[in-house]
């Protein structure tokens, strides 16, 4: 922590000396006034928002024309300080705030929780919602008491447009684009368009609807070994069991629109009704090449030989498989609100009532070719390294192994209805106290099949990749520019598909009965979740010094039910139910020394409820008799007695608003966590166990843990250089960083884990230009390496590798109205990569999408 001060003083030295330039240089020229559209209006509006908060809150803010800056609200929200963003095929989906990984974070749209549609978690996947129909995403890290406390890093807030957000009582705007992808040189399209206005005699009613739409068919190459192990003489310090190298090919496809309609009764009554959906799908086709040369089982024959040199060697017994798999998925969220806010006097009524629908279906196909090409040469020189067969195996030389057939669907619906009362207090210019309820009612279910079909029991019932013309094109896979791996032989997916669905083929594909049963019943839950909340909260203004108390109080009634597989046969649906409350105080204490300066010091308690998928009763339950009248046997289990994450939370920050778009802001955290979940595996003796005695019970399920601890730095400068003279007065930088350390206490381990999702080092900076008809900017994000998965020791833990993007964007407004514009993404062709055991050269993923550009145009009226 030591480090984090010290390297967050001298940030702060840094940046400090800008803005002082800024106030000795004085003015501008008389006449040449900047009129803030754009990116400035959006840092304006911005700024504003966040200075105005109780609470420590940042914006990513839309500009006048009603656009956010990015293609999703991940994008949007990675450049805001503390946030980090896990990506996906190229495009940001997961964030965590301030360390705190995504599931335990909390979603809402204008207020009302979101819910999700992935499957049987809590995370969000951002990537579902364009960010071209918002007004604003709100990310706050210091809570009142009248908001949700789910949300142990932060609640992300996505608050949609209205007609009363445009200056003009009537507008329309546009913008359609089409872009190049390096990789495969197909062009995406995206566009969006939003109507709306304000009609009545005093413009007291206001109406806007907005649609958005983009397609992106592109192409990426990746290399994925498993499970690395120490190895005696190996220069990297061990080897994996395997190489595999893929191609996708992938078609993404988003659908999204907003409405709202707005009554202004009077002068103390407002109404809405509004409403948000998008629809996320994706097609995608995978060819898979994997080698098999350094298993447990291949070293423990001797068949694996090192040479001295520790990097090259050969292994003599070895497996080459050939997967195809054709995915396809698609999520949505729908949500409809209606509400309205009445003031009488010195009473606030805010109310409003909120049903969302959110869906997943996800089917897929997955086909498997195995053989045995004997000698293998590895090459371990480079950190991508080689596993190549002396003799490559032919299409006649792969045998069929695997058929599986994955159908999984979930649905989720969730009536949220709330109620908010402040009054006024006659105490300074803005103190009040606020009451209020929500109660929220969830209703979720999945569903997953998972169905294997085996090869047949002998040869006539066998077949291999060389027969029935089932054979594709061969592929070469770039993970990296100039270095090409290839994947051969393929399969033909049109064929291979036809041959399937054939009846006359039937006997090739022998079910596998106990596997697809477990398949389609471990993962499998219906839930009901239903919260009521209630709060009290005052704010007391006493001019310079503002004191928030609050006290906020949540009552959780979860029943769930799931599916125990006994001895892979009898399957028995268990339900259980689980009640708990939770007190959740705060005090916020907001400090304004002088007009320019703003200093927050917060105390908040939030929580973070388990994923589904650990609240489950199901689970597989294996025995065997002894004879004697004790078993032997396993259990693996969810827990539906869960505890929730609890978070006491320390906040100090101070802001600094040296201009108007300026800002120079530094802040301190600390998250004291309590009830961290974790995988607990033991073996009991001699134990009674479901009616059975057992002389040896294997138990693994999830359990809560002790404590957790997250500690950290952030500062954010923004500035716009409109005192320069002439040319140079159209520049302008944002700037953030933020650093973080944690201490995951796991029982079983003896060395302490980072939290999941947790970068130590968060960092963007992006210049941009804005004069006359020009507009640019180039921006830098560093995501630092994170843990994304615990493993039984450090050894096996798995880490994001660093991830650093570079892009830009430039526009020329041709009229008032029209803009021509252009964007580049991914700049440096940076891969995503993932490593184990806390050694980068441990590559266990590395995977490469390529460069995108766009260019199009925006109209408005």
């Amino acid at each position: 922590m030591r480090m984090i001060l010290s390297g967050g003083v001298s940030l702060l030295a840094m940046l400090a000396a800008a803005p002082v330039l800024a106030q000795e240089a004085g003015g501008e020229a008389p006449g040449d006034e900047i009129v803030v559209t754009g990116q400035r209006a959006q840092q304006e509006r911005s700024i504003e928002l966040k200075r105005d908060a109780i609470g420590i809150l940042d914006v990513a803010a839309a500009d006048e024309i009603g656009q956010l800056p990015d293609r999703n609200v991940a994008e949007v929200i990675e450049r805001l300080p503390g946030v980090g963003v896990q990506y996906d095929q190229g495009e940001g989906r997961y964030v965590a705030i301030r360390g705190i990984p995504s599931d335990l974070n909390n979603y809402t749209v204008n207020g009302f929780e979101l819910g999700n549609p992935d499957g049987n978690t809590r995370r969000l996947p951002l990537d579902v919602v364009s960010g071209q129909l918002l007004n604003r995403v709100e990310v706050t890290k210091a809570k009142t008491a009248d908001l949700d406390g789910q949300g142990i890093g932060g609640t992300v807030n996505l608050v949609t447009q209205t007609a009363f957000d445009f200056r003009e009582p009537f507008i329309v705007s546009a913008n359609a684009q089409v872009g190049y992808q390096t990789l495969n040189d197909k062009a995406p399209i995206r566009g969006d368009i939003s109507i709306g206005g304000r009609f009545g005699a005093d413009e007291q009613f206001g109406i806007l609807v907005g649609g958005a739409y983009s397609k992106r068919d592109f192409q990426s190459f990746g290399v994925f070994p498993d499970d690395w192990a120490d190895y005696p003489g190996a220069k990297r310090g061990g080897m994996p069991i395997n190489n595999k190298f893929t191609d996708y090919q992938l078609e993404r496809e988003r659908i999204g629109a907003v409405g709202s309609l707005d009554w202004r009764v009077g002068t103390t009554t407002q109404l809405y009704v509004r409403g948000l959906y998008s629809k996320f799908t994706e097609n995608e086709y995978r060819q898979r090449y994997r080698i098999d040369f350094a298993t447990a089982a291949q070293r423990a024959a001797g068949t694996v030989t090192l040479n001295p040199d520790g990097v090259t060697g050969v292994s003599t017994v070895t497996e080459q498989r050939s997967d195809l798999r054709l995915e396809y998925k698609e999520k949505s969220v729908l949500v409809g609100m209606l509400g309205g806010k009445t003031e009488l006097d010195d009473w606030i009524f805010d109310y409003g009532l909120a049903r969302s629908h959110n869906r997943v279906v996800e089917p897929n196909e997955l086909w498997q070719f195995r053989g045995n090409p004997g000698a293998v040469d590895f090459d371990f020189s480079d950190k991508l390294f080689t596993a190549t067969p002396r003799t490559p195996l032919t299409p006649a030389g792969l045998g069929f192994r695997q058929y599986t057939v994955q159908d999984e669907s979930g649905d989720e619906y969730i009536w949220t209805g709330r109620l908010d009362v402040t009054r006024k207090l006659a105490l300074g210019e803005n103190s009040f106290i606020k009451l209020g309820g929500k109660y929220r009612a969830t209703d979720k279910d999945f569903d997953s099949n998972n169905t294997v079909y085996a090869r047949g029991a002998n040869a006539a019932t066998r077949f291999t990749l060389g027969q029935f013309n089932l054979q594709g094109d061969p592929v070469t896979s770039y993970p990296r520019r100039g270095r090409g791996y290839l994947i051969t032989p393929t399969i033909g997916a049109d064929a291979i598909a036809a041959f399937t669905k054939d009846p006359a083929n039937a006997k090739y594909f022998v079910i596998d009965t106990a596997t697809s049963l477990a398949n389609a019943t471990l993962l499998d839950i219906d839930l009901d979740e239903n919260i009521a909340s209630g709060y009290v909260m005052a704010n007391l203004d006493f001019g310079a010094i503002t004191v928030t108390p609050g006290l906020r109080v949540e009552r959780t009634d979860l029943t769930i039910q799931g599916f125990q597989l006994q001895n892979g046969t009898t399957v028995v649906p268990v339900t259980e139910r689980h009640k708990y409350t939770d007190f959740l105080p705060s005090l916020i204490v907001r400090v304004e020394p002088a007009r320019n300066m703003v200093m927050r010091f917060a105390y908040t308690r939030s929580v973070g409820r388990p994923n589904y998928s650990d609240l489950t009763p199901g689970g597989a339950i294996s025995y065997e008799d002894n004879g004697d009248g004790t078993f032997d046997g396993s259990v693996s289990l969810g827990n539906p007695q869960l505890k929730p994450y609890v978070s006491d939370g320390l906040d100090a920050t101070a802001e600094w608003y040296f201009a108007k778009g300026g800002m120079l802001s530094i802040g301190a955290f600390a998250k004291f966590i309590k009830n961290p979940i974790y995988t607990s595996s033991y073996t009991l003796l001699n134990t009674p166990y479901g009616g059975r005695t057992y002389a040896i019970l294997g138990f693994s399920q999830k359990l809560n843990g002790d404590s957790a601890e997250i500690l950290g730095l952030e500062a954010a400068y923004r500035q716009q250089f409109d005192f320069l003279p002439g040319f140079w007065s159209g520049f302008g930088i944002e700037a953030n960083v933020t650093f973080i350390d944690s201490d995951l206490t796991v029982p079983g381990r003896v060395d302490p884990a980072a939290f999941p999702e947790q970068s130590e080092l968060l960092f963007g900076a992006q210049l941009f230009y804005q004069k006359g008809p020009i507009e640019a900017s180039i921006a830098y994000h560093h995501t630092g390496r994170a843990l994304i998965s615990l493993g039984a020791n450090a050894l096996t833990d798995q880490h994001n590798d660093d991830l650093r993007r570079l892009d830009a964007k430039a526009s020329f407004a041709i009229t008032e109205n029209i803009k021509l514009f252009f964007e580049a993404q991914n700049l440096t062709d940076e891969p995503t990569r993932q490593y184990q055991g806390g050694r980068r050269d441990w590559i266990i993923q590395n995977e490469r999408y390529g460069r995108t550009f766009y260019s199009g145009a925006s109209v408005r009226f």
